[in-house]
Parts: C-alpha cells; sequence; structure tokens
C-alpha cells in the first residue's frame, strides 16, 4: 500500500519536474544561444526566436500537463479504488434508482 502510494506520486513528481525542465532547455537553446548571440538582425532572431520557444514550450507543457492527468486519473483508479473498495463477487451490476421500478416496465 504505502511503497506502491509513494512510487505512484514519486512517478507525477517526475512528470512534473520534466516538463518544467523542458521548457529551460528551449529556452536556453532557442532564446540565449540563437536569439541574444546573433550579432546580425538581432530583434528579428529575437522576435522569431521567442515565437519558436513559445509553441514548443506550450506544447511542451500542455502535453506534460495532460499525461500528468490522465496518468494521476489512472492511479486514482488501480491503485485507491482497485485495492480498497472493489470486490469482484460475481454478481451483476444493478445501478442506483431513486425511485422503486416497477416489475411491468
Amino acid at each position: 500500500g504505502a511503497v506502491s502510494n509513494t512510487a505512484s506520486y514519486l512517478r507525477l513528481w517526475a512528470l512534473s519536474l520534466a516538463h518544467a525542465q523542458l521548457s529551460k532547455v528551449f529556452f536556453q537553446k532557442i532564446i540565449i544561444e540563437y536569439g541574444a548571440e546573433q550579432s546580425t538582425l538581432t530583434p528579428v532572431f529575437m522576435v522569431v526566436g521567442f515565437a519558436a520557444w513559445f509553441c514548443a514550450t506550450f506544447a511542451v507543457l500542455l502535453c506534460g500537463d495532460l499525461l500528468e492527468c490522465f496518468l494521476h486519473a489512472l492511479r486514482l483508479h488501480w491503485v485507491e479504488f482497485q485495492n480498497k473498495f472493489y470486490i469482484s463477487d460475481g454478481y451483476a451490476f444493478e445501478p442506483f434508482y431513486f425511485y422503486k421500478k416497477d416489475a411491468d416496465e
């Protein structure tokens, strides 16, 4: 229980750190190296570099956050729900109704 929960949360934390570091790498490679160090047409390179950095960072962060949300929901289903509440007794599922269904229906 505790070990699998800890490992699961560490996996989510690692994804969070990974997409934060990717954003930093994109900034260093696109803005710093290719934008600020160019001596000719620096404003043009800065605008193009910023647009490229923004698009790449947005795509990585959006995909990373979507992956984190998906994995967290999956973790909740498999680690929390399946281990604690799910019992496979072989009974057919009967949904809950606020009103009593008539036998004629």
